[in-house]
């Protein structure tokens, strides 16, 4: 496992930042913890944003270095997932992040205050996601690559006779097929419903459809956490189905808001079918 807080976790803060310091009546969300996971360069520019007069030269900057996809995409997602993360909250469902980074849903978002809530992520960015907001959910030190999620999460109190909701974002486009489809089997044994990004596969793929793609895809790399992996938009209700689950929404983060066409949010249910060996 690596000793390092997630880099990519950290340009997501400074996203989410971004659009929490526009004004109330027009920002898509409030994100108000996200300055504090940003280094010291990146929350100078957060709070720049702040500022009426310079707010579009900040965003611009990022723009600039990032490309056109990331913020808008970013944006989009959240807000897309917090909307179906509180329509799922009702009863005593509890609520998985799988691959958590530096979300703040467990403190921001009502519809998880007093619930049930399991952080599961590398452990070196749990340890900066406690040192910035202490404690809250049960934090689940986890690699995809290699450790057990079952096992993880029923050692840290998670019940399988209760409805569940898992939340994967941002993650499976850095993973290898056979870490997507080991934590697929998990959420589908341990009973959970599923909310989860992915990027179109033709992003990784020369030539791609998409103008944005290859800044993005060599962005990622070069801070050594390249996207490996992603599904044809057109496939992915087979692809659900074959590991257990019904596709309910599969938009871009173009369609949710402005973002990019390359980037997407599913959400699924649990098919009582037994998976596909």
């Amino acid at each position: 496992m690596e000793s390092r807080a997630s880099f990519t976790a950290e340009t997501m803060a400074l996203q989410r930042a971004f659009e929490s310091h526009r004004p109330p009546g027009r920002r898509r969300f409030d994100d108000p913890y996200a300055t504090a996971f940003l280094r010291p360069s990146l929350r100078v520019l957060a709070e720049a944003a702040r500022l009426p007069g310079v707010r579009h030269l900040a965003t611009g900057l990022y723009d600039a270095v990032a490309g056109p996809g990331p913020r808008a995409s970013g944006i989009a997602r959240t807000k897309v997932i917090d909307d179906a993360l509180t329509e799922a909250m009702t009863g005593d469902t509890q609520c998985v992040l799988l691959g958590a980074g530096y979300d703040a849903r467990a403190h921001r978002l009502p519809a998880l205050a007093g619930r049930a809530v399991f952080e599961v992520d590398h452990p070196a960015t749990q340890a900066r996601k406690r040192a910035v907001l202490g404690e809250g959910p049960r934090y689940v030190p986890v690699d995809f690559e290699r450790d057990d999620l079952t096992t993880s999460l029923l050692e840290s109190g998670f019940d399988q006779g209760k409805p569940s909701v898992f939340l994967w974002e941002g993650v499976t486009n850095y993973l290898t097929a056979d870490a997507v489809d080991a934590t697929l089997a998990a959420v589908h044994g341990l009973g959970g419903d599923l909310v989860f990004t992915y990027v179109d596969v033709r992003a990784l793929r020369e030539p791609s459809p998409f103008p944005e793609a290859r800044r993005w895809v060599r962005a990622v790399a070069r801070s050594g956490e390249p996207w490996t992996f992603g599904l044809l938009p057109t496939e992915t209700r087979t692809f659900l189905a074959e590991r257990g689950f019904d596709l309910r929404k599969d938009v871009s983060t173009h369609e949710a808001g402005g973002g990019s066409r390359l980037y997407r949010i599913a959400i699924a249910a649990r098919s009582a079918r037994a998976p596909h060996q």
